[in-house]
């Protein structure tokens, strides 16, 4: 009899743990699969973000060059609405050129930057962030919206400075006096850019005397981009990795048996990513997407209040006609 009571108790302890077990597993499951997408930041954000709406493009830009030739200033900048509207037009008045010389009937409506420089182990970073809003760019045929994005591969030649420093013609301002002096300083200076092994400074300064941080003219046409279709995001994008660095200067000092003794860098990563709404497709530049019919949005919400008046109706009934008699038993 003991012996049967302490097994009875031992089972039930054994499928106590088992369930306790359950539980825990249950919870660490979870726990995988849910914190990583809240600690583990993303590896690369992208560069240019371009969201396409009914009537509107909106364009955020991350721009950031880092380099370790120049000491830049220490810089936090910002322009947007609450500045003067002439100061507004000084960078407005080039973008907005720019973007009608490739889509005519495209304007920009609003623009808000931001420029900030920070220095982390002797290696200067320059980001600056661009908030734009673009109209015009749609057309609007009442079941179908046509986006034309020929203006992401505009190109600005203007000099734009805020917060006293050069934000576009980085490369003449910025990067090629220090590379200058770089090659006067060591005559066995060994030179790399954008994958070329130059033996002079002629091509790495041609080549930066001409690099701008608003010059997309590298963009290819969108429907060559990787396009990904989200039924549960209700979303279109298409994604633009390069694989090499729009800008990657390099400058080695050799030493005497090969390795450097030491290295200067200035590198430049742009990436885009667009979205649109669902099953939107591109031809070109041009991305289009279907926009529903009046029936075709009201018919949830019809559906959804049948159901409602039908359940209601039941209920209703059952409580009009009262319970059903009980028959009795012969």
């Amino acid at each position: 009899m003991e012996s049967f009571l302490y097994r009875g108790i031992e089972d039930r302890v054994f499928e106590g743990n088992r369930t306790l077990l359950r539980i825990w597993v249950l919870l660490g499951t979870l726990i995988f699969t849910i914190v990583p997408g809240v600690l583990i930041p993303q590896a690369q954000a992208e560069a240019v973000n371009i969201a396409i709406s009914r009537d509107s493009v909106t364009v955020q830009m991350n721009l950031v060059l880092q380099e370790n030739l120049t000491t830049l200033p220490l810089v936090f900048a910002r322009l947007d609405s609450t500045n003067s509207s002439a100061v507004v037009e000084t960078f407005s008045q080039p973008i907005n050129n720019s973007i009608q010389s490739l889509v005519p009937g495209a304007r920009l409506s609003s623009l808000a930057i931001e420029v900030e420089t920070s220095n982390v182990t002797n290696t200067w970073t320059l980001q600056e962030n661009y908030t734009m809003t673009v109209k015009g760019a749609n057309t609007n045929s009442g079941s179908n919206i046509r986006s034309n994005l020929a203006f992401i591969m505009m190109k600005l030649n203007d000099s734009l400075q805020l917060g006293g420093l050069e934000i576009n013609n980085v490369g003449a301002t910025l990067i090629l006096p220090g590379l200058e002096a770089e090659a006067s300083t060591y005559s066995n200076l060994k030179y790399y850019i954008d994958g070329a092994n130059p033996s002079t400074a002629f091509i790495p300064e041609e080549t930066t005397r001409e690099f701008s941080l608003l010059d997309f003219t590298w963009v290819v046409p969108v429907d060559t981009w990787t396009a990904t279709n989200s039924v549960l995001g209700q979303t279109t994008t298409w994604s633009l990795e390069l694989a090499y660095s729009q800008y990657n200067l390099t400058l080695g000092v050799p030493s005497p048996e090969g390795p450097f003794l030491r290295t200067f860098v200035a590198l430049y990563s742009p990436s885009i990513s667009i979205s649109a709404p669902a099953n939107a497709w591109a031809v070109g530049n041009t991305v289009s997407f279907d926009v529903p019919t009046l029936a075709e949005t009201l018919m949830p919400s019809i559906i959804v209040a049948s159901l409602i008046i039908a359940i209601v109706g039941l209920v209703l009934d059952r409580r009009l006609r009262g319970p059903l008699p009980m028959r009795r038993k012969r």
